[in-house]
């Protein structure tokens, strides 16, 4: 489903395009693409997973069309981030081309997305919706990070010592390494003026200070049954009151290394600075799945202990027995279905105060566990009045 004006209705993959098309061409409507890249947004409803990668491509191409704004920009730093689909970091780094101006703080982004994508690039095409491209007629991810590389010139100079290893790697086709030349040369160049530092990344990056939820919606979500990784049950208001928590989302059938996977990893190397600073049992951890029906207790604890998350009364591995739904709208998630499983999420952490209501939010971009552990120390204090 998706919102024509004020009508709902169900959209084919044409419509959707055109609608893509038209809001791109109109000054007014493209700020309403950014809209269509949130992950619940309910056109993704129902649709697998390859769908949503044309439909979000597309998006992200209409973007590159009408220009990139600050709102959308940080849509398409998460795919240089995370993404490992290359049709999708093709059109992320196409559309990053077309913000204002370049600025220093996006070479990381295109430099991961360089490492994550070019062992398993394709060739790929943009000329019309759905298209599938051949190495003769396509670009790809690695031409296009390239170009988004030369474009960024000598703001990209932090980042020099990574390219001028990759040039000298045995077996680099002669095409690329000519192509890594072109770059090395715009990024060394001196003409065109110095490196820009600011104005770069939306203000906040991926932290966000939400304020405090009404009291109604927290009753409704108090009484969500729980279960841990042990099998043992309890309601939301047994382990989020009282005492400040961080928790993040994933779920176990996740086939990105670098969405839930690292986001759990990440979980157990907070828990660890916590009990490094004494803090083990006056903030409490928990990883929710997105997907309760399959992560049952045993699937929930083999995961957190491959990852060395810790599980105790105070860390635990939750799945929602009850409520799910209730508990996706209280966290505002940005997670969609096609039945049961999950076609396309973001990382999401979240720091509740001992209320259990969301006080900080890291969303989209991977987030430093030294800033996390900050983040929920500083809510431990106002809770003590410090």
């Amino acid at each position: 489903m998706v919102i024509f004006g004020n009508a709902t209705r169900a959209v084919s993959e044409d419509d959707f395009a055109g609608l893509v098309d038209s809001l791109a061409a109109d000054p007014v409507g493209s700020a309403q693409l950014s809209d269509l890249l949130r992950e619940e947004h309910p056109v993704y409803s129902g649709r697998g997973a390859a769908t949503v990668v044309r439909m979000r491509g597309w998006i992200l191409l209409a973007l590159a069309r009408a220009g990139l704004s600050d709102q959308a920009l940080i849509f398409v730093l998460e795919e240089l981030d995370t993404g490992i689909d290359a049709y999708l970091v093709a059109a992320a780094a196409r559309a990053l081309r077309s913000y204002s101006k370049p600025n220093e703080s996006f070479a990381p982004f295109v430099a991961r997305a360089l490492n994550q994508v070019r062992y398993h690039d394709e060739p790929v095409s943009f000329e019309s919706y759905g298209e599938y491209a051949t190495s003769s007629s396509g670009t790809s991810a690695v031409s296009e990070l390239l170009a988004t590389l030369a474009w960024l010139g000598p703001n990209a100079r932090a980042i020099l010592p990574q390219l001028e290893r990759w040039r000298v790697e045995p077996g680099l086709p002669r095409k690329l390494r000519l192509d890594l030349d072109r770059v090395l040369q715009a990024i060394s160049a001196t003409a065109g003026g110095t490196p820009s530092c600011c104005g770069g990344l939306p203000k906040g990056g991926n932290v966000s200070i939400r304020t405090s939820t009404a009291r109604r919606e927290f009753e409704s979500i108090d009484s969500i049954v729980m279960q841990d990784q042990d099998g043992k049950l309890l309601k939301f208001v047994d382990f989020f009151r009282g005492s400040p928590s961080i928790v993040v989302f994933f779920y176990t059938r996740c086939d990105n290394p670098l969405k839930c996977s690292l986001t759990v990893a990440k979980l157990a190397r907070v828990q660890a600075l916590l009990d490094a600073q004494g803090l083990a049992t006056r903030i409490r951890t928990a990883a929710i799945t997105y997907d309760p029906e399959f992560d049952r207790p045993e699937r929930l604890r083999v995961y957190g202990k491959d990852r060395a998350v810790r599980m105790d009364e105070d860390h635990r591995i939750l799945r929602a027995i009850e409520g799910n739904d209730a508990l996706r709208a209280h966290f505002q998630l940005g997670v969609n279905f096609v039945e049961s499983l999950v076609n396309r999420h973001r990382i999401e952490l979240y720091i509740l105060d001992a209320a259990g209501r969301v006080a900080v939010s890291f969303e989209r971009l991977h987030w430093d566990e030294d800033q996390v552990v900050i983040r929920a120390v500083e809510t431990l204090k106002k809770e003590q009045g410090g």
